[in-house]
C-alpha cells in the first residue's frame, strides 16, 4: 500500500493543542505516579510483602514508558487528526497505525456544542461536539474563534437542509 492510498483531509488542528497534549501526558505521569506511591506506602505500612518493591518498581517502569510513548506519538497524532466540512457532510479523521475517517451528514446532525477543559482554556482552545441521535463526535482542539466559526457553519447548512426538505 502506497502512503498517497490513504489521503489526508483538508483542515488540520492548532499546532497549539500539542502543548495541551503534553500537558495532558504529564499531568497522566504525576497522578498515576503519585497512585502508585501512595498504595506502595500504605501496603508497606499495613502488610510488609517482599513482592512489593519489585511490583512498585514494575508499574513506575511502565507509567514511563507511558509517557514516553505518548510524549513521542504527540507528532504524529497531530498529523493524522484532520477534519473537512462541506455542504453535506462533515468528515473527521483520527489515527496514526489505525486510520479512520468519520463521514456525518449534516441532515443527521441534531445539535452542535463548543466545550473547554481546563487544559483547552489555557491555550485559548475548545472541542466541537457535533451530536446525532446515534453518538456525538469531537473535533477537539480547535481555535475558540475556529470552533465559534465552524459552529455557525454547520448550523447555517442544517438551515439551508431543513429548508429543503
Amino acid at each position: 500500500m502506497k502512503r498517497d492510498d490513504y489521503p489526508l483531509l483538508a483542515q488540520s488542528l492548532p499546532s497549539k493543542i500539542k502543548i495541551v497534549w503534553l500537558a495532558d501526558e504529564i499531568l497522566l505521569f504525576i497522578v498515576s505516579t503519585a497512585v502508585i506511591l501512595l498504595a506502595w506506602t500504605l501496603i508497606a505500612h499495613f502488610f510488609h510483602p517482599k513482592w512489593l518493591n519489585l511490583t512498585a518498581t514494575i508499574l513506575l517502569g511502565l507509567v514511563v514508558i507511558v509517557l514516553v510513548s505518548g510524549v513521542w506519538l504527540i507528532p504524529y497524532h497531530f498529523k493524522f487528526n484532520r477534519y473537512e466540512i462541506n455542504k453535506t457532510e462533515i468528515a473527521i479523521q483520527k489515527g496514526w497505525l489505525f486510520r479512520e475517517t468519520i463521514f456525518v451528514p449534516i441532515v443527521r446532525i441534531q445539535h452542535v456544542e463548543i466545550e473547554q477543559g481546563p487544559l483547552l482554556r489555557w491555550q485559548k482552545l475548545a472541542v466541537l461536539k457535533i451530536h446525532t441521535a446515534a453518538t456525538t463526535h469531537e473535533l477537539a482542539g480547535l481555535c475558540l474563534t475556529e470552533a465559534n466559526g465552524l459552529r455557525q457553519k454547520i448550523i447555517d447548512l442544517l438551515r439551508v437542509v431543513n429548508e429543503d426538505v
